[in-house]
């Protein structure tokens, strides 16, 4: 369901390119899985390094939702 590195990590991922490189997930979470709420407040502004993040409810409907291998147009 989740995904850590060395400081962080995120809930509900989907990758769409380069299998685990660019991902659709939840804000990311701290080292002990909390929501970091600064992190939420950026919705829908640029703020990662090529990932979507999403709202929860989205990232667990793309992530049990959309079939392995559909294509995915990000513009």
């Amino acid at each position: 369901m989740g995904f850590t590195s060395s400081d962080e990590g995120a809930n509900y991922w989907t990758s769409f390119k380069d299998w685990g490189v660019y991902l659709f997930h939840t804000v990311p979470t701290d080292k002990a899985g909390n929501y970091v709420e600064s992190e939420a407040e950026k919705l829908g502004t640029p703020s990662s390094h090529g990932c979507v993040r999403l709202t929860i409810p989205d990232a667990k409907w793309i992530n049990s939702k959309v079939p392995s291998g559909m294509k995915v147009v990000v513009e």
